[in-house]
């Protein structure tokens, strides 16, 4: 725990490049909440229970574009928040970060899961999987994980 501070730390330091200072307040202020509900809340006991089954964070992932036809080259493209293996069935686990109002969670899951299906299917591509990996949403605020099917 002793280093989550600095970490929150560096990150306020890099927003104040990163966002413009009209709305600079605003953004440490929510980002401040979400750092402290994660690191309080049941999602931290997880974070810190796969720390040796964790793949990747952040990995880049590019999909051919759905559709049929003579279209121009394109692709989809994003980032996978997360991407490890349970620590009770070993299966691969894909899931991602939501900052959504925590109020509103399952809602807010079915909007989203479009948007994590995709993510498995690069996943299932990229590794040659015969099935799909799991899917999750980790809505921090809210401090739940939510399966996606």
């Amino acid at each position: 725990d002793a280093h989550v501070p600095e970490d929150i730390g560096r990150l306020l330091a890099w927003l104040e490049g990163a966002v413009p200072p009209g709305i600079l307040g605003a953004v440490r202020r929510r980002t401040r909440e979400h750092l402290e509900a994660f690191r309080t809340g049941a999602l931290w006991e997880r974070w810190l229970a796969l720390e040796d089954r964790i793949l990747a964070r952040e990995l880049p992932v590019l999909l051919p574009p759905s559709g049929e036809g003579d279209r121009p080259v394109g692709a989809l493209r994003g980032v996978v928040d997360l991407v490890y293996r349970d620590p009770e069935s070993d299966t691969l686990v894909v899931a991602d970060f939501k900052t959504d109002d925590p109020g509103r969670a399952d809602e807010r899951a079915a909007y989203h899961a479009p948007q994590l299906r995709l993510y498995a299917e690069a996943i299932t591509g990229a590794l040659g999987l015969a099935a799909p990996p799991r899917t999750e949403l980790w809505f921090l605020a809210a401090g739940r994980i939510i399966p996606v099917d």
